[in-house]
């Protein structure tokens, strides 16, 4: 016991007063932190008999007791201050907690390094936490999750598209073929992101999964019914104009419709609806695109390669 207690106490007072670079966000002198070591401070200040016995205890002249700890606690527990005291002490004084200052201009990104480089200088176990932290910890695991959807679902449809062309045409590559297009039209949404002033996090990632969805639709369409006239005339070039004059313009007509009214979401007064419903359909309007602009070249490229 005398060793745990002892921990907290240089935990307290030692440990967290780290050198640190001058463009830091956090306060790094020992007097911009509280903990359970300011409690017994302030108990000695207001108490003579306690500020004695601590002193007596002192044998390094530190401002830290090195001897009789447990009883020092249960003094300072029992008096007006036990109160404050439990909110930085655990009830089995395993664990303290040392609140620390942070610059209000910084960003969650600097303040959760910042903490996070505190802990790990501190030479015990030590974890960051708190709100900012907290918060950037759980978006940080929503844009992992977000990304690893996104990868899992565009290699599935892939996959599926490979298989789907195998098994009504007999010719899997056209599976990649309709790929091509939705690939650049997920590129072109994150590159008009910064353009847009919309930050690549947890939420806008999820549409990436969403143009995957969109893309695949306006591209199949454009393909299959190419196949069919291809296979009719047997002209690459009169197969595109026939494909684009017809099938080209009805996607267009439904890219519109969807567009239109997911854009109507912008002047939502949330600014998160906001930024969906421009990214949504900002994300249809670039599948359109990329499936009657980039597709026919991408058709004829196939044609070249496997006809």
């Amino acid at each position: 016991m005398f060793s745990e207690l002892r921990f907290q106490f240089e935990c307290e007072r030692r440990v967290f007063d780290v050198e640190q670079s001058d463009d830091s966000v956090l306060f790094h002198r020992v007097d911009d932190f509280e903990a359970e070591f300011d409690v017994i401070q302030s108990q000695a200040e207001t108490d003579e008999a306690f500020a004695a016995r601590l002193e007596r205890n002192d044998l390094t002249e530190n401002g830290v007791p090195d001897r009789n700890l447990e009883p020092i606690y249960d003094e300072v527990m029992a008096s007006e201050s036990g109160d404050r005291a439990r909110e930085y002490l655990t009830e089995d004084r395993q664990a303290t907690k040392v609140v620390y200052q942070v610059k209000a201009s910084a960003s969650q990104k600097d303040v959760t390094e910042d903490a996070r480089t505190l802990a790990a200088d501190a030479r015990f176990d030590a974890t960051a936490t708190g709100d900012i932290v907290v918060f950037r910890a759980l978006t940080e695991a929503l844009m992992e999750s977000a990304v690893s959807s996104f990868l899992v679902a565009f290699g599935l449809s892939g996959v599926f598209l490979v298989v789907i062309f195998w098994l009504l045409e007999d010719r899997p590559s056209l599976g990649v073929v309709t790929m091509v297009p939705i690939t650049v039209a997920i590129v072109l949404l994150v590159g008009t992101m910064p353009a847009l002033g919309i930050a690549f996090n947890a939420l806008t990632a999820t549409i990436l999964s969403i143009s995957i969805g969109l893309g695949i639709d306006y591209s199949v369409h454009v393909v299959h019914r190419f196949v069919d006239e291809y296979d009719e005339c047997g002209d690459v070039h009169e197969a595109l104009l026939v494909t684009l004059g017809g099938t080209g313009g009805g996607i267009t007509a439904s890219v519109l419709t969807t567009s239109g009214s997911t854009l109507c979401m912008t002047i939502a007064v949330n600014p998160i609806l906001g930024e969906f419903g421009l990214l949504t359909g900002v994300s249809t309007l670039l599948s359109d695109i990329t499936a009657v602009a980039i597709l026919p070249l991408t058709l004829r490229g196939w044609v070249w390669l496997f006809e």
